[in-house]
């Protein structure tokens, strides 16, 4: 009868019923417990492994991790006794050999959250045995447990290119690692099985080692040199690295072309579909990101991804409980999710919770430590908190770090603006103009310089460069801008011109329309001098200019204007002298 139901099972299995294998096998495997004189090794091998691949099918993942210790133990008793049927049974079935048993037993402790008992369960693996797909899973555990010594994945993922130079994946990982872009060039190149003609795969490694070490204006370039020189010419993936440099970088005008380019190629890739919900919410394009969030209404089964666009949706309405919520369910799906991390961060920001924004700052900065807003978000948390000489750190690390950054100089510059500390404070100018050398066109860089000129009393130098800005690169911001500063010089027809160009590209924008109206009682009035400087008062004073494109400023204006940036202690200033000589000679170099 046991071998009758052991065909039986196997018909099953090979007709891949697995939920029917199931209690099949359970049954066989009870009546070789309760009858031994029928249970010869093989054929209770053979029971176990049935049962518990078809318990990894059917996800039962304890009652598969059971059988699975449970045949290895088996085999290895089969080896000690020479049993002949061994290799055998392991030849008719490729899915029974230790390496394949091994790695659905780890794969099962992953989807368990058990990391160590999987990256245990692969060690026992002899190094010469592992097939690239178990040096793939064990480099990815080890990499995601957190641990601080990467070696161990460092080496399995080169075990990978070795064997497939094209494994994309193993690539990345390894640049993200710290890994030499030209020692991995080097690898891929030098494996005996790497296809001809891949020269495009030099710039592709290129690019994500530009990428990964914080030069990501440069990284946008490398891409679209591939993107426009090669035949793969708007392929999705590559069309959405260049969307995602753009971001990271802070130019979100572009980087939504680009993300929105990626979305419509493919509407489920995710890793353009969730940078473009927050860079719809940067550029406060609240229509694109209510349209994409009801695209994830329509559907059933929601993943990380679906529960993040939910998530920014509620935070760019200002609901900021429900964002939270949503933020967490993503986290609980994948918490690597390195945007829904940086989400909640700004919402304790927003909600003055700087030591839980903290948290979930420095749980992003752990797997993504080549993102600004990693440091952007713990200066202003530790700003909040009155914790002065971290913000310093962090404000420096930021400059350090983000050499080829704009956003970095233009954080820096708008703190000392607010410093109390003469020689910081007259520096600000110094520090826009090494943003303004990186990118002439950065436009939070180019209304901090304005505002700073107008301060000085150079107010011509302050046009031109609006000027020069908007005909490149129109902002309805920039051009109110240039509104306020006319009208403050009494050109009133020059003044209307723009905030009727800003009105016409944001016709809700409430600072334009308030121009416009403070012209038009100063034109029926015969008191100009007192209504201009009203107008010029409460355009330029009551509120700094918002043009930053990685996040609202309102969060940087309250905490920097507040009395959290003096110290308790009877410290002076927000930024100490040698702080300031250390950056400076930074700057300097």
């Amino acid at each position: 009868m046991e071998i009758i139901l052991l065909n039986n099972v196997k018909k099953l299995y090979d007709n891949e019923l697995y939920a029917s294998v199931i209690p099949t096998a359970s049954l066989l495997h009870t009546l070789l417990q309760n009858d031994r004189s029928l249970a010869t090794s093989e054929l209770e091998y053979q029971v176990l492994l049935y049962y518990g691949n078809a318990c990894y099918y059917e996800r039962q993942y304890r009652v598969a991790i059971k059988h699975f210790n449970a045949a290895l133990l088996m085999r290895k008793s089969m080896i000690r006794y020479k049993n002949v049927h061994l290799a055998a049974i392991e030849n008719t079935c490729e899915q029974f050999g230790e390496i394949e048993t091994r790695y659905r037993l780890a794969t099962c402790y992953r989807d368990l959250g058990e990391h160590s008992q999987a990256v245990a369960t692969l060690q026992a693996l002899p190094a010469k045995s592992r097939t690239p797909k178990v040096n793939m899973l064990q480099a990815k555990l080890v990499q995601q447990g957190g641990s601080s010594n990467t070696t161990e994945a460092i080496l399995a993922y080169k075990d990978v290119l070795r064997e497939c130079p094209l494994a994309m994946e193993a690539i990345e990982a390894l640049l993200e690692l710290g890994v030499n872009g030209i020692e991995v060039n080097s690898l891929v190149v030098n494996a005996s099985s790497v296809p001809k003609n891949i020269e495009w795969l030099s710039n592709w490694i290129k690019a994500h080692a530009q990428m990964y070490s914080r030069n990501h204006l440069e990284a946008s370039k490398t891409f679209q040199s591939i993107n426009d020189n090669t035949k793969f010419h708007q392929n999705e993936h590559l069309v959405t690295l260049i969307g995602k440099s753009l971001y990271y970088y802070g130019n979100s005008t572009q980087a939504q072309l680009y993300l929105e380019m990626a979305a419509m190629i493919n509407p489920h890739n995710w890793d353009a579909i969730m940078p473009l919900s927050v860079v719809y919410e940067y550029n406060q394009k609240l229509q694109g990101l209510d349209k994409l969030t009801a695209q994830m209404t329509n559907i059933h089964e929601f993943t990380s991804g679906h529960w993040f666009v939910m998530a920014q949706s509620f935070y760019a309405h200002g609901m900021l409980e429900k964002a939270s919520s949503f933020a967490y369910k993503a986290l609980t799906l994948n918490p690597r999710n390195v945007e829904a991390q940086l989400l909640r961060g700004k919402i304790c920001l927003r909600t003055k919770r700087h030591k839980d924004g903290i948290h979930f700052f420095r749980a992003a900065q752990c797997v993504a430590n080549y993102r600004f807003e990693v440091y952007k978000g713990l200066f202003y948390c530790y700003m909040g908190m009155k914790r002065c000489k971290e913000a310093q750190t962090m404000c420096a690390l930021a400059v350090r770090y983000f050499r080829n950054l704009p956003r970095s100089y233009v954080m820096f510059a708008r703190t000392l603006i607010h410093s109390s500390h003469p020689h910081p404070k007259k520096s600000a100018k110094k520090v826009i103009g090494k943003a303004l050398e990186i990118d002439e066109y950065y436009a939070p860089a180019v209304a901090l310089m304005a505002e700073l000129c107008q301060a000085e009393g150079e107010t011509q130098e302050a046009i031109a460069l609006l000027k020069k800005q908007v005909i490149n690169y129109p902002h309805y911001r920039l051009f109110t801008m240039l509104g306020d500063i006319l009208a403050g010089e009494k050109d009133l027809n020059g003044a209307l011109e723009y905030y009727t160009t800003a009105l016409s590209m944001e016709p809700t924008y409430q600072r334009a329309l308030e121009g416009v109206n403070a012209l038009g009682k100063v034109s029926w009035s015969n008191n100009k001098n007192e209504q201009d400087t009203s107008m010029t008062s409460s355009t330029n004073q009551d509120e700094e200019w918002p043009i930053e494109c990685d996040e609202p400023s309102i969060e940087a204006v309250e905490l920097l204007s507040s009395p959290a940036v003096a110290h308790d202690d009877g410290e002076s200033d927000t930024f100490s002298d040698p702080f300031w000589q250390d950056v400076d000679a930074e700057l300097t170099n």
